[in-house]
């Protein structure tokens, strides 16, 4: 390097580099070179750079886990965890800092001192110290988060402690203290919060004093502390490449000198958008460690004040170095440091600014002495940076510490202004004698001239920079602070003044202070600007020359006058007031009215004190501004004045100017209120000037109106200008007339006003707004009902819902304000017309269908506004309204809950007001009432109010009503004894008697129907509706139940009447309506058997004793025996029912007793055998044989009856009657039979029901009695019908004893000689019965009780008797409601199906003329071509126990009716094949009703997700014995089944539908559906039917045939041999099959023409593709074919085929001309498409 030349790198930068070559070697001091001045006109010269290269970066510092051996005493598993923390990747270092707390601290804590773990934790602190600092700094804040709280826990291991204490002291070297205890102290004050909290827990755990008062913390240590700091503060990249050495190093960067003559590093140039993948850019590294110093900085001033260490001299080099003072500036060059290659240390991170504001206001506060060296600087940085600043939060922060410096330093603006950046610039050899001179004359032009008052004038432009709040206080004490020279100098235009102020508004100018809150901004601009106005006129009074300079007199150098000053003030007053009033009149000033008046009142208060002339020139501008009364605002002066008033109230001279200003406003305003109202001006002229008069009066209130001129003026303005001050402002009226302390003023005021309004109904709603101001006087009050007829009028349109919503407010406010606007008189007439429309609303709602709830809301709304008034209501009147509230709050949510919250609460909200007001008798009234009408609402069945939603209501438990439903809503016990006594007590139906035997003929049936009930919407009548609520009741209070048992009856009863109602649907009786539902009924037997189960359970031995005993009792003292019904003999019966299940066979001797002697024989049915059962029977068998029969039809019948009773079981082993007693028994009745008298249809029916009994005791016996039997069993089949429902109960009873001597005849062959006889005629009977369709198929128990044992009966029904007509005759059962009906006709249709097939294929075999068809049957295609409730439900009914059985029973026989439909095809020959699938083609049968139907039921029409799954079931297989209906899944089970058996049976029909749709959503998911669940079934069984062919078939009987089936490629191959050559043909099976055609390969073909072998291929595809064959059909074809060819046979001229695909016909039918054969199907076809009956080859006539 040549001598005297420069170096371009700074001595910082040759430090930081010798540092890094050499850790711990001080660097040597650099030389400086003097400055030598140079030579007056010479330039400056450029400096001349000299590259220096940098030093080597340090090698990374030895690991002590290596150099100090600890690695051979850790365990193996610390070690891993030690080396992955020197890992470089975060996440490997994350876990292993997870494992050492886990693991190791974590344990060791749990252990103690004595652990191994301890040990080795004390043996890795080396270690951990060496590694701490990069976690400490480390960019990932998991890392510095984990490594703080392991570090923290680490420490709190006493071992651990004592070693880490004694390592720092004794061990540690100063580089490693110095790094460890800098990191620490960093990351004890981190950027996160987190961070800051865990690292504090350890920091100060060693700085704070311990047991002997002494800290770990040292002077040394703090040295060495605040070292690092530094280093961090002013190079944080040399820093962190000195913590992390593996990292490359950083370029070196230019620097400055230091005033003393020294270079110092210089922040290294950073960019703003890091190009790394690293989590964290270089700017934010660098500023996330500049924080950490700078908040440590702060730490280390209170460790230096506590340790007693004023003096910041070990401090100057950092705290006079403008660079670290650039971490103040916002910008990236800061103004006092004039090089731009170096970049501020805060620009672009407000985190690092605001930290360094607050380390400076620890400075300022803690060390006022020793910063005074710094002065000069301090005063640069600090008012070059804080008014230029732009972020908010560190705006905040800076506030503090500029008010602090500037107070205790105010001379901070001329050193300032005095500062010269250059001169601080080392090393520049700018100086010369040509710029001192220069520097001279300059300061006398410019001395003072401040650059940072002009940032402050742009600060105050900006608004305080957008912090106007916390700004605009401090504006007058920095003022303070700046000497007027300063101001003067830096004056742009002369007058210093007048930038000041514009400066000042041009915050309002430029709306810096527009925003949503613009009152608490505009008041502190405000405050401050008459602050500094009253500022600046004191420094102008003062008569300082200093101060002088603000009139702008001293560019001149001339001394101003007071002249002079004293006009530049009155300017600057009358120019500031007329702007702050035009800006507050404008509202562009938008403070609040009463601020802005006292902060000019505190103004003109302080001007007055300072100078009386500057108080009258500003006192003077705002009366001028006043009295002009061209206000934006009408409320600004009056609020000024009031504001004048209150501050002045106290100083004789300015409360006197006060009172005289506002008495000329005053008489101004109501003089032109009065003109205004004297002319025809419009409401909007008379509301501005009234609008003024208002605000008067509101802001001075009756202070006004003692002046008593003012007083009369204002009274004759309002009286006789009423109603045009109403249309103008009622808001006018309210406030005089509360200001107004005149009573009697006020009231003429308000009749005139009610007067005028009731001829303007339209001025009601302004009229409304006085009251509704709240300020009126509460005496106001109606004379004489002026306006009575009119609000009735309108409340009466309100209610009817004939008016507006607006019309509805104007009478919502009337009621409110009622005391004002009506008479007593009309008030009591709206209360009435009240309470009319709210019980009339009430009754509509209740008893009309679809009533809506509008006019429910207005009349609930309107009862609460008049009930809440304080009202004085009667008791009477207070009765007639809230049961009807009750009704509206607590009855109708529950029965509509669609009825809206806000009225519910209202209506509740006025009855829990007025019941807790209402005294115990007023309660007690209303609780009657209301039990009373929910009593009524019970019973009543035209409302539509369920009584589960009064049960529901009564245990809401409303407030003042104690409700117990069986005593205060039921009937009484009595009343309900009335109700059911006026029921009938027969059952509907005749019929029912063969389900219940209890039940006698017809003849003796009385009322069992009853009309003219009324019914509720369920279908109740009013005994149901009333006992079903009973049944509610007692089923949920079970308690209550047992102690009224006699409501048991009732509630027994209500399951017969149901019982009845399900049984015989279709039979009217009369207590149920027609549309009730059956799942209703269900369910009310279900808790009807719940609760009759509970009540009659019993742990008491002795209840049947006590019972018996009781009965016999009561009927020897009852003198009168009452007739007893069958329904007391039903509810009896059930009551028996479960008191036997516990009776002993001694109860059963008893209940017999008492049975004989009330000849009730119903009641032993379920008790045990009694011992005397069998002498009461043969005694009644004895009384049998001694009736004629002309007693038969009276007596007999009730023998008959009885003995009948006193069967046994049939699985008993009791004998009903001996041998001989039986025949005797049977010759009796057929003595009465062979008679001459006429015997009953009872005894008739009696009989088949006792031979059901004696048949088996007779079945050895051998006589007439048989034949007898038989006769009457064919007579009465005969007689009886299904449609005759008076007859079921005999047919029923007939088919029981044919099934009965059915099992019989199986084990004796006597008696099976005798049946096989007279079996053909019963049978035949039997079988004419079931194939009768009845005209009316409604469901009836009796009538399907009564078909299944038909059904039975015939199911084994001679072939005889089963011909082709069968099937027809019989469809109808599918269609029965019952489904074991269908079932069991299922079963017969499949017989009947394959007999008619068998039919069609016999008589198609013999028609040699074409004349058969074979026809489906019309009554099965009927079935088939309805359709029935859309499916869409079954995800419902799945989770539904109300499922409508009828709808599955109708579905089940719709799918039953397609399996019969594909059972007509098994075993069908090709031809009757055919002529069904043409049939279903040509009906459309499959795409209208089939595909519909089933795809329905299946779910593929509602989306692929909800189509039903079949992935555990298969569908090839359908046990119909095992199918549950009930059971939504088994329907579609079924249905899957179908679909299968239609893919296997008509599959081209299947296909025809697929190409023929177009919705593509839809054949998609069909076809995946079949391809997933049916596909792969379907190929099994053709490739099985293949591979396991019958051996009669032509596939296993040819010779040099072989068949191959692969299973796996769905493949089957036909090869033929012919002399030793292979002809082969393959037939491949599609994955989705059968819906897309198969693949068909000629693999060989030999000895066969093109032509023949296309026709052989083509063949298959029709037999299989459009003739729904099988695979094996195909094939067979194809080998009969070939067969037939190569044995020289001719093949057919139309379709070059030797077999007929049609009916598999040889052609036969020769051409006499040509000699050419056909096939007559084919010729059939050519004569059909022809039109003629020519060959198709030589064209000669055929016929």
């Amino acid at each position: 390097m040549p001598k005297n030349a420069k170096s371009s790198a700074t001595s910082g930068t040759r430090k930081k580099n010798a540092r890094k070559a050499a850790v711990g070697v001080p660097p040597p001091e650099v030389p400086v070179v003097a400055k030598q001045k140079k030579q007056k006109g010479q330039k400056k010269e450029p400096r001349k750079k000299v590259y220096i290269p940098p030093s080597k970066p340090a090698p990374p510092q030895p690991d002590p886990l290596d150099t100090l051996g600890i690695i051979h005493r850790l365990p193996p598993e610390l070690v891993i965890i030690l080396r992955s923390l020197g890992k470089k990747d975060p996440v490997t270092k994350g876990r292993a800092l997870e494992e050492l707390q886990s693991k190791w601290i974590d344990e060791s804590s749990k252990k103690g001192d004595e652990s191994v773990e301890c040990d080795a934790l004390v043996t890795m602190l080396p270690v951990w110290f060496h590694r701490a600092p990069v976690f400490f700094t480390h960019p990932v804040r998991r890392i510095r988060l984990l490594a703080a709280a392991l570090h923290f826990s680490y420490l709190r291991i006493p071992a651990v402690r004592d070693a880490a204490t004694f390592f720092l002291r004794d061990t540690a070297t100063s580089e490693q203290i110095e790094a460890l205890m800098g990191t620490w102290c960093m990351l004890a004050h981190d950027v996160d919060r987190q961070v800051y909290l865990l690292g504090q827990k350890s920091w100060s755990s060693i700085t704070s004093p311990g047991v002997d008062k002494e800290t770990l913390v040292n002077s040394e240590m703090l040295a060495s502390i605040m070292e690092f700091l530094q280093r961090t503060l002013l190079d944080p990249p040399g820093v962190h490449l000195y913590l992390n050495p593996a990292a490359p190093v950083a370029a070196p960067t230019p620097g400055i000198k230091k005033p003393g003559g020294r270079f110092i590093l210089a922040a290294p140039k950073e960019e703003l958008e890091s190009t790394k993948a690293d989590e964290e850019s270089d700017l934010d590294r660098n500023a996330r460690l500049r924080f950490g110093a700078l908040s440590a900085f702060r730490w280390l001033f209170d460790a230096r004040l506590a340790s007693k260490i004023t003096s910041l001299d070990d401090l100057s080099g950092l705290l006079s170095n403008p660079l670290f003072w650039t971490s103040l500036y916002y910008g990236e060059h800061a103004p006092w440091i004039p090089d731009p290659e170096i970049h501020g240390l805060g620009h672009g991170q407000p985190q690092v600014r605001q930290a360094t504001w607050t380390l400076l206001s620890v400075l300022l506060q803690r060390y006022k002495g020793a910063i005074e060296p710094f002065i000069p600087i301090l005063s640069v940085v600090l008012l070059r940076s804080a008014w230029v600043e732009t972020d908010s939060a560190v705006r905040n922060a800076l506030f503090h510490p500029v008010l602090i410096f500037l107070k205790d330093f105010p001379n901070a603006w001329i050193l300032e202004g005095a500062y010269d950046p250059d001169k601080h610039e080392d090393g520049d050899d700018s100086d010369s004698d040509s710029e001192e001179l220069e520097a001279k004359t300059s300061s006398i032009r410019k001395e003072h001239s401040s650059d940072a008052y002009r940032e402050f004038l742009q600060f105050l432009e900006l608004g305080c920079a957008g912090s106007p709040v916390d700004g605009y206080p401090t504006v007058l004490v920095v003022l303070s602070t700046i000497p007027s020279s300063v101001i003067a100098a830096s004056s742009r235009t002369g007058m210093p003044l007048d930038d000041f102020f514009t400066s000042f508004w041009a915050a309002i100018d430029g709306r810096a202070l527009s925003s949503l809150e613009r009152k608490v901004p505009s008041a502190s601009f405000l405050s401050s600007l008459l602050e500094c106005l009253v500022f600046f006129l004191r420094r102008l009074s003062s008569g300082s020359q200093d101060h002088g300079a603000l009139s702008g007199s001293v560019s001149d150098g001339l001394v101003p006058n007071n002249t002079h000053l004293r006009n530049l003030a009155d300017e600057l007053v009358k120019s500031q007031f007329t702007r702050i009033w035009e800006e507050l009149k404008t509202r562009r000033l938008r403070t609040d009215e009463k601020d802005a008046g006292k902060l000019i009142a505190n103004s003109l208060l302080s001007l007055h004190r300072m100078n009386i002339d500057l108080f009258t020139t500003a006192w003077n501008t705002i009366s001028c501004a006043i009295l002009s009364q061209e206000d934006e605002s009408l409320s600004l002066t009056p609020t000024v004045l009031r504001m004048f008033v209150d501050t002045f109230e106290t100083k004789d001279h300015l409360a006197e100017v006060t009172r005289t200003l506002i008495t000329k406003y005053v008489h101004e305003t109501v003089g032109k209120c009065e003109t205004v109202l004297a002319s025809d001006a419009i409401n909007a002229g008379i509301s501005k000037n009234i609008g003024v008069v208002i605000t008067l009066m509101e802001t001075f209130g009756s202070h006004l109106f003692q002046n008593t001129e003012f007083a009369v003026r204002m009274d004759n303005m309002f009286v006789n200008n009423a109603l045009r001050i109403l249309q103008a402002s009622p808001h006018a009226i309210s406030a005089f007339m509360s200001r107004r302390n005149d009573e009697d003023l006020c009231l003429e005021l308000w009749h005139v006003l009610l007067v005028d309004v009731s001829q303007q109904i339209d001025m009601l709603s302004s009229l409304l707004d006085v009251i509704g101001a709240d300020i009126c006087p509460k005496y106001l009050r109606p004379e004489d009902g002026e306006l009575d007829d009119v609000i009735e009028h309108l409340f009466i349109e309100v209610l009817n819902g004939d008016v507006s919503t607006s019309r509805s407010d104007l009478v919502r406010r009337l009621i409110q304000a009622q005391n004002f606007f009506l008479s007593e008189n009309g008030q009591d007439i709206l209360f009435q017309t009240l309470v009319s429309s709210l019980s009339s609303t009430v009754d509509d709602i209740l008893y009309t269908t679809n009533a809506p709830f509008t006019g429910l809301a207005t009349v609930v709304e309107f009862t609460h506004i008049m009930l809440s008034k304080n009202y004085e209501l009667t008791g009477d009147s207070l009765a007639s309204v809230l049961p009807n509230v009750f009704i509206v709050g607590y009855l109708l949510p529950v029965t509509f809950p669609i009825l809206e919250t806000p009225i519910i609460n209202t209506a509740r909200g006025v009855w829990n007001l007025w019941v807790s007001k209402a005294d115990i008798g007023l309660q007690g009234i209303l609780s009657g009432i209301i039990k009373e009408k929910l009593k009524e609402l019970l019973q009543d069945c035209s409302t539509y109010t369920r009584p589960e939603d009064i049960l529901t209501l009564s245990d809401h438990r409303p407030k003042g009503v104690d409700i117990t439903p069986l005593a205060d809503i039921f009937p009484t016990p009595g009343e309900f004894n009335t109700m059911v006594n006026s029921l009938p007590s027969d059952p509907p139906d005749p019929s029912l008697a063969f389900v219940e035997s209890i039940i006698p003929a017809i003849s003796e049936f009385e009322n069992p129907t009853i009309s003219g009930l009324e019914f509720d919407s369920r279908g109740y009548s009013p005994y149901i509706r009333v006992t079903s609520a009973l049944l509610a009741y007692l089923g949920d209070n079970r308690s209550i139940a047992k102690e009224n048992m006699w409501a048991l009856r009732h509630i027994l009863i209500l399951s017969q009447y149901a019982n009845d109602a399900l049984r015989v649907s279709a039979t009217p009786s009369g207590l149920f309506g027609p549309d009730v539902s059956r799942s209703e009924l269900r369910r009310l037997l279900g808790k009807v058997h719940q609760l009759s189960t509970y009540l009659l359970s019993t742990g008491d031995d002795g209840l049947h004793s006590q019972v018996v005993s009781a009965c016999t009792s009561a009927r020897a003292t009852n003198s009168s025996d009452a007739l007893d019904t069958i329904r007391d003999s039903l509810v009896l019966r059930s009551v028996l029912k479960h008191l036997f299940a516990s009776a002993s066979k001694t109860d059963s001797d008893q209940w017999l007793t008492l049975a004989r002697r009330l000849e009730k024989n119903s009641i032993i049915e379920f008790a045990p055998e009694p011992l005397r059962m069998d002498r009461y029977r043969n005694e009644i068998a004895s009384d049998i044989l001694g009736v004629p029969a002309s007693r038969a039809n009276t007596a007999g019948v009730v023998l008959l009856r009885r003995l009948a009773a006193t069967a046994p079981d049939s699985e008993s082993d009791v004998v009903f009657l001996p041998q001989q007693r039986a025949v005797n028994v049977v010759k009796t009745c057929q003595a009465w039979v062979s008679s001459d008298e006429d015997i009953d249809e009872d005894v008739e029916n009696m009989m088949p029901l006792l031979f059901i009994h004696l048949s088996p005791i007779l079945q050895n016996v051998a006589g007439n009695h048989w034949e007898f039997i038989f006769d009457v069993v064919e007579n009465n089949l005969e007689t009886c019908s299904f449609a005759d429902s008076a007859t079921l109960t005999m047919l029923g009873r007939s088919l029981r004893l044919i099934l009965a001597i059915q099992d019989l005849v199986l084990t004796n062959k006597p008696l099976r000689a005798s049946w096989d006889g007279r079996k053909d005629s019963i049978l035949a009977l039997v079988k004419s019965l079931v194939s009768t369709k009845l005209d009316n198929a409604d469901r009836s128990e009796p009538r399907s009780l009564c078909r299944e044992l038909a059904l039975a009966v015939i199911q084994g029904l001679p072939d005889l008797l089963m011909d082709e007509k069968t099937l027809p005759e019989m469809c109808h059962l599918l269609v029965d409601p019952s489904y074991e009906v269908q079932r069991m006709g299922y079963s017969l249709l499949q017989r009947a199906a394959r007999k008619r097939t068998e039919h069609f294929v016999i008589e198609s075999a013999v028609d040699t003329e074409d004349n058969f068809s074979a026809e489906l049957p019309a009554e099965l295609l009927a079935i088939l071509q309805s359709n029935f409730t859309s499916a869409e439900a079954f995800d419902d009914y799945e989770s539904d126990d109300e499922i409508d059985l009828s709808e599955l029973y109708k579905v089940s026989g719709y799918l039953l009716a397609w399996m019969i439909m594909f059972d007509l095809f098994i075993d069908a020959s090709i031809k009757v094949r055919s002529q069904y699938f043409n049939q279903m083609r040509s009906l459309g049968i499959m795409a209208d009703s089939f595909i519909p139907n089933v795809f329905d039921v299946l779910g593929l029409f509602s989306g692929k997700k909800k189509a039903f799954k079949l992935d555990i079931w298969a569908v090839d297989d359908f046990f119909i014995d095992h199918f549950e209906p009930e059971s939504v899944l088994g329907l579609r089970l079924l249905a899957a089944h179908i679909y299968h058996r239609a893919l296997l049976t008509v599959p081209a029909l299947i296909r025809a539908w697929i190409s023929d749709c177009s919705d593509r959503q839809l054949l998609s998911r069909v076809v995946d559906y079949t391809a997933s669940y049916f596909s792969p079934g379907i190929i099994r069984a053709e490739l099985a039917q293949v591979r396991q062919a019958d051996p009669a078939s032509e596939l296993h009987t040819t010779e040099n045939l072989v068949i191959k089936v692969s299973p796996s490629a769905g493949e089957v191959t036909a090869s033929y041999t012919v002399d030793d050559q292979v002809l082969e043909l393959s037939l491949r099976l599609p994955n989705d099959w059968p819906l897309h055609r198969l693949d068909i390969r000629d693999t060989k073909m030999v000895g066969v023409s093109e032509d023949r072998w296309r026709a052989w291929v083509l063949g298959v595809q029709q037999i299989v593709w459009q003739q729904n064959g099988r695979i094996v059909d195909g094939l067979t074809l194809f080998t009969k074919n070939v067969t037939l060819h190569f044995a020289g046979q001719v093949e057919c001229a139309i379709c070059y085929s030797i077999i007929s695909v049609m009916d598999s016909s040889l052609p036969q039918k020769p051409c006499k001309t040509c000699k050419n054969r056909f096939h007559a199907s084919c010729l059939y076809k050519w004569f059909k498409s022809s039109h003629s009956s020519s060959c198709p080859l030589c064209r000669s006539d055929m016929l």
